[in-house]
């Protein structure tokens, strides 16, 4: 991968750096899949489906539907098209397979007899315009089940943010998009397919369907909402529809907030994921079951899991994925008897953004990771997840000669709480020039992931930074007092002291230098980047990515003003209230270090203006600040072009300020940037 025009005023040994980085990681194989995605086991436990990243003879990549055969290895991938196939999905006989294809202008549903001989052939189902979010069979293998987001449906900022393209033709690209009640967002919806006669219903055509299941075969279970805008997904209701009356009947939440909806293949009871959750996708909290003959929700014994992916492997059964502190789990659940069992426990972990899983026939299949082992499609035998499909690409021993090696480490706070967090650094002996990296969210954790799901991590060990991951209150895995400790109290009495204390624990066991500590982070962890040198003089530098920095305009202006009413105390303008006291921007001329503001310029979660107001309030009052805007870029950097500039810039910006004697880099170069 050539270095960008675009980064020409940055120094060639940090372009040389970032490219080589991000050419090898993004390096794939012709035909061979680099991920395995939305993972589907047939009922008879002996072949895997997935959505995978295939690269094409051109150099260019593709989503594909792929089926693993677990016993001959072999591996079938969809035929090349002019469109993405993805969802793979048994019938529940297991003789045939349902797929999509991801046209935006009109996606179709296939359903084909599966034979090995020649697998991906079946008849097409078209939809309406958007793109197909899930898809699953009824249980009596009669009907689909269809998730599809219409244009101008708003993607959650934890896949990016943005919205599904529209139709629109460059004859009405003038024509204004009118906000009455909900900023334009077109809505999702839940589509029931009969694929012997085409025919498609709308069961829940008044309200938005966030997420849907089977709740036996002639029912579904809803999360839904009035309004399609991203925002009311933290309201949103859950209702049981009967697909015969298409009458909806609200059901009680256990919780706060609920999603990931089952139920077992009768029907008869229903399990949700529910507590405090920041951002769509990254779902987790208590598990609770709705047992329908009595109706009152019951929180599972989860032994200490914060549960972010739930399966019915029969009436009684309910398998569960999450965190347990840095560990992941899956286990079983008996309802009738309420007995556990784990199946697996690893300081590795699986899926992405977070742990997730597939089971059927007895097989249970993950996609199995950590920040040294690629990816690759394990099954879970005996207690230990056995590979069966190697995904690492060909550039992966590269990236993993100079990405170091991950610890675990933990430390006391100012109030004796533990935390818990991960180490990443380089060869040799410390102390090295720090960098803490603060997780978005805030609820979400670090987890001894492929490369920490960051590819920065090793893009920064590989210039000799030391990079800790501290999951700081707010994060999951610790149960859901410490969500709530940090989600309503960000940049304040816990989550502040949960990262100084860690930085001291560095420095104070000799890896850390405390005159070279730089503070990074996206989204919430943006916002923590731009606050903490405004508190503390610990920072000699800080990279504040897709941040927060003014609450009232953050909730005037973002897609998601429901994540603030939930965090903050207050009216937005009430100058007294959290909305202006825990807003960095009004405290701009306290900060003691340089500030890199990045931020994306199609960003619906956290806009531009964020980044940009920040800057201008900085640069006022004497305090360098530099702001690098993408304009095709939404919640992060995404692009392979803009990645490489990306990297470069935070190399070269953190350079100037902890000196880490990059490799490549020239006395000359050290010096001017120490002038």
């Amino acid at each position: 991968m050539s270095a960008p025009t675009s980064g020409q005023d940055l120094p060639d040994h940090l372009l040389r750096l970032a490219a080589e980085h991000y050419d090898a990681l993004g390096r794939s194989s012709h035909g061979v899949p680099a991920s395995a995605e939305s993972l589907t086991v047939s009922p008879d436990g002996r072949r895997v489906g997935f959505t995978g990243t295939v690269a094409d003879e051109d150099g260019g990549t593709a989503q594909a539907a792929c089926v693993l055969d677990l016993e001959t290895r072999a591996l079938h991938v969809a035929p090349e098209s002019t469109s993405e196939t993805t969802l793979p999905v048994w019938s529940p006989d297991g003789t045939r397979l349902a797929w999509v294809v991801q046209d935006p202008a009109r996606p179709s549903v296939l359903v084909g007899p599966w034979d090995t001989g020649r697998p991906f052939i079946g008849e097409v189902h078209p939809l309406p315009a958007g793109v197909v979010e899930s898809l699953a069979w009824s249980p009596d293998g009669s009907r689909l089940l269809v998730g599809l987001a219409e244009p101008g449906a708003s993607l959650s900022d934890a896949f990016g943010s943005g919205r599904i393209p529209s139709q629109r033709t460059e004859d009405d690209a003038w024509r204004p998009i009118l906000s009455p009640q909900h900023d334009g967002d077109g809505p999702r919806r839940a589509l029931v397919l009969d694929p012997a006669t085409g025919a498609i219903v709308k069961p829940v055509d008044d309200r938005t369907v966030w997420q849907a299941c089977w709740a036996g075969d002639g029912a579904l279970l809803c999360v839904v909402s009035a309004d399609p805008d991203e925002s009311a997904w933290y309201t949103a209701d859950l209702v049981r529809v009967d697909l015969e009356t298409l009458r909806s009947t609200p059901l009680p939440r256990p919780a706060e907030q609920v999603a990931r909806p089952e139920a077992n293949p009768s029907g008869s009871r229903l399990s949700v994921v529910a507590g405090l959750m920041s951002d769509r996708g990254l779902d987790s909290g208590d598990l609770y079951v709705l047992d329908q003959a009595d109706g009152d929700w019951q929180v599972v014994d989860a032994q200490g899991v914060d549960v972010s992916d739930q399966h019915w492997i029969d009436e009684t059964t309910l398998a569960y994925a999450g965190l347990r502190g840095l560990t992941t789990v899956i286990a079983t659940y008996d309802v009738a008897g309420g007995r556990t069992v784990t199946l697996w426990e690893s300081q590795e972990t699986c899926g992405e953004p977070v742990p997730i899983f597939a089971a059927g026939g007895g097989t249970v299949a993950i996609t199995l990771h950590g920040y040294g082992r690629p990816p690759a499609l394990a099954v879970i035998e005996d207690g230990d997840a056995r590979v069966r499909l190697d995904l690492r690409g060909p550039g992966a021993e590269e990236v993993i000669a100079r990405a170091g090696a991950m610890r675990p480490v933990e430390w006391e706070a100012p109030d004796s709480t533990l935390v818990q967090g991960l180490l990443a650094v380089p060869d040799g002996d410390g102390p090295f020039p720090l960098v803490v990296e603060v997780h978005g969210g805030p609820v979400w954790a670090w987890r001894n992931s492929w490369m920490t799901g960051d590819a920065l991590t090793p893009l920064l060990v590989s210039a000799g930074y030391a990079v800790l991951h501290a999951n700081i209150r707010g994060s999951t895995g610790r149960g859901q007092e410490f969500v709530r400790a940090g989600l309503k109290d960000m940049c304040g009495e816990r989550d502040v002291p949960d990262l100084l204390s860690g930085v001291r624990h560095l420095v104070d066991i000799g890896l850390a230098d405390p005159d070279r500590v730089a503070v990074s982070g996206l989204s919430y962890g943006g916002l923590m980047a731009a606050w903490l040198v405004t508190a503390t003089d610990v920072f000699a530098a800080s990279v504040s990515r897709s941040p927060v920095t003014d609450w009232v305009s953050q909730h005037y202006a973002s897609n998601l003003p429901g994540f603030d009413r939930m965090c903050l105390d207050g009216d937005p303008l009430d100058p007294s209230s959290d909305y202006r006291t825990r807003s960095p921007l009004h405290r701009a001329a306290l900060a003691g270090a340089p500030v890199l503001l990045i931020a994306g310029g199609k960003d619906l979660a956290t806009p531009a203006e964020q980044a940009l107001m920040y800057h201008r309030a900085l640069r006022e009052h004497g305090v360098e600040s530099e702001l690098v805007i993408y304009p095709e870029e939404g919640h992060g950097v995404h692009d392979p072009r803009a990645l490489v500039d990306h990297g470069a810039r935070i190399l070269d910006f953190l350079a100037r300020r902890l000196r880490p004697g990059i490799p490549g880099d020239t006395g000359e170069a050290q010096g001017a940037r120490q002038r």
